[in-house]
């Protein structure tokens, strides 16, 4: 009988130790071991507003150890290096390898800068909570540059208009953002009633938006765009899409474009291992299913149920079948839109919705508590 080893310490991982523990008479003498390299969990929904000084830095992390701990799950600080799905063993790049049983594979995703190695020298990405107190910093240290936030999906809107919020709360005037996209329009697949309604509100908050167009160079003084467009003293910021870890693009398993792992519909995808959240790649309808704290949230809690059917010896594992509750994107001028169960969702009223999912997600009583009084009350 071996250990249950979790890779990752996100939504997914999270919720799928929460199943163990609570389920920990059908695991026999099974340990639970929860790796991340990460000391925190970061509550990424929340990451922009900590850029625009809505919400604390304190209020968006939680300790892992200690947050682990009160469940009785062991954790491992360390970032993997090699999953040997053969030999069942999880390699660590401090040099030291942990047998498993069963694993679960969710070490979520980070900003992808497709090979570019000047462009990652040179941008901001926000990956962390820290890279959030990093980017907030960095603007107010030099508020005259021109921003240019790479990418007008979700996280590329979020970002360019807490940015705005920072500087307008801060007394600066006159500033200068841009938001670049190499497709024709911003926010990818989403209609076009929602896409007017952020381009609207980009233009209320003065922010540039530019699609259609790449970056053709980023140099010390300049960067120019495809379209012949220079920014000069310029500061970017890259959200132009994200990938899966090293270790889980290297894994000899059908994998789509972001590298996530395409998996059975009980989201396993070879003996003893699972994946769920950002490394899952679930089809439904013919297309991989998009990335989203509620699938991965469902995603976990069905893994660990499943890995706990198998320790109970039972051949027939549930599947998953995703129920997709909306989305909404957020800005910070206490403006939103989306759907919420199919129905669209506009304003103020979306922005409300927004950061009371965000209350209701949050791990700790001090953590909602936190982000109730900073979003409403601040």
């Amino acid at each position: 009988m071996g250990d249950i080893v979790i890779i990752g310490a996100g939504f997914a991982g999270l919720e799928a130790a929460r199943v163990f523990s609570r389920n920990k008479k059908n695991l026999g003498e099974r340990r639970i071991i929860v790796i991340d390299a990460k000391r925190t969990f970061d509550f990424l929904p929340v990451l922009p507003d900590v850029i625009g000084g809505r919400i604390s830095r304190s209020h968006a992390t939680v300790d892992l150890e200690a947050y682990l701990e009160g469940m009785g799950v062991a954790y491992e600080n360390g970032e993997v290096e090699f999953l040997d799905t053969a030999a069942k063993e999880v390699r660590l790049k401090a040099g030291h390898a942990l047998g498993y049983e069963y694993v679960l594979v969710c070490p979520g995703s980070s900003t992808n800068f497709y090979g570019n190695k000047d462009f990652q020298k040179r941008a901001l990405k926000l990956d962390t909570a820290q890279d959030a107190l990093v980017l907030q910093n960095t603007v107010l240290t030099y508020p005259e540059k021109n921003f240019v936030v790479v990418g007008a999906g979700y996280t590329g809107i979020e970002v360019a208009t807490n940015i705005a919020r920072l500087l307008k709360k801060r007394g600066v005037k006159k500033y200068r953002i841009h938001i670049v996209e190499r497709q024709e329009d911003i926010l990818g697949p989403l209609t076009e009633r929602i896409k007017d309604y952020c381009r609207i509100n980009l233009c209320s908050l003065r922010i540039q938006v530019h699609t259609g167009v790449s970056i053709k160079e980023a140099g010390d003084e300049r960067l120019k765009l495809s379209s012949g467009f220079e920014i000069s003293d310029y500061l970017m910021i890259w959200a132009a899409g994200v990938e899966t870890p090293e270790f889980v693009r290297q894994l000899p398993f059908g994998k789509d474009k972001q590298g996530r792992l395409q998996v059975e519909e009980t989201l396993r995808f070879a003996s003893g291992a699972f994946a769920a959240g950002d490394a899952a790649c679930f089809t439904r309808g013919g297309k991989p299913l998009r990335m989203a704290v509620q699938f991965s949230l469902k995603q976990g809690h069905l893994a660990a149920h499943n890995i706990i059917r198998l320790c109970r010896k039972m051949t027939t594992l549930k599947k998953y079948r995703p129920v997709d509750l909306g989305f909404l994107v957020p800005m910070a001028n206490r403006k939103a839109c989306g759907k919420v169960l199919f129905v669209p969702v506009w304003g103020l009223a979306g922005w409300i919705f927004h950061y009371l999912m965000c209350i209701y997600r949050s791990l700790t009583f001090s953590n909602r508590l936190g982000i109730l009084t900073d979003a409403f009350f601040k």
